[in-house]
């Protein structure tokens, strides 16, 4: 009975916290008002929705950026100008040139077109053929021609010649109406909004060419 009644007066003694600097083991350590006592400026602490968590820590978004079309001159002097600009040595070596080629046109000509008095007897001739032709005006700025057919290639206007001739087409020769050309751009996939707006301001040295949204990203 002793024993007992010393038990519980030792328990009660301990819960009260009599017994804190004897036992090593505070009896209210965790309890909600010594936790409450030792945070940092709790009505700092902000609970943030899903979506805004995922949000601030994702990256920012990037852009496609594109400069052009350029010909082999243009492209040449864009390229030397952001290679040059300390602005823009953030996507050094991130930008590429990207080159479409564009097939010329040739027409197969039997004549000027003008004056229209020294066509009579050919447009006779080809009307009594039945062979179609329109007029034209060639790449090197020359009277205007009769020709017998538009062709994007210089051996399928070649090919066709010899046709004309089978027939009796004695006098067409090849002219050229545009030349074949090569276009260029300059492409960044990837430009974080800092570096867009560097670039979009970026002098290429191709007055009203500068860095725009990709037109196909």
């Amino acid at each position: 009975m002793i024993a007992l009644l010393l038990a519980n007066a030792t328990f009660f003694a301990w819960t009260q916290g009599w017994l804190d600097a004897v036992v090593g083991a505070p009896a209210h350590a965790e309890r909600e008002p010594q936790r409450l006592g030792q945070q940092v400026r709790p009505e700092a602490v902000r609970l943030l929705p899903a979506q805004v968590a995922v949000a601030a820590s994702a990256p920012p978004a990037t852009r496609c950026l594109e400069a052009g079309p350029f010909d082999v001159t243009e492209v040449a002097a864009a390229e030397a100008a952001l290679a040059a600009s300390p602005a823009a040595s953030a996507v050094a070596g991130r930008w590429s040139r990207l080159s479409t080629d564009r097939s010329g046109v040739w027409v197969i000509a039997v004549g000027r077109a003008a004056p229209p008095e020294a066509q009579v007897k050919k447009i006779t001739e080809l009307n009594r053929l039945g062979i179609a032709f329109q007029a034209v005006k060639a790449a090197s700025g020359a009277d205007e021609t009769l020709s017998l057919g538009q062709f994007d290639t210089l051996a399928a206007a070649q090919e066709a010649l010899t046709r004309f001739a089978a027939r009796g087409i004695h006098t067409g020769h090849i002219v050229e109406v545009t030349p074949p050309s090569t276009s260029h751009r300059l492409r960044i996939d990837a430009a974080t909004p800092q570096e867009a707006t560097t670039l979009e301001s970026l002098s290429l040295n191709t007055p009203g060419k500068p860095f725009t949204a990709c037109v196909q990203p």
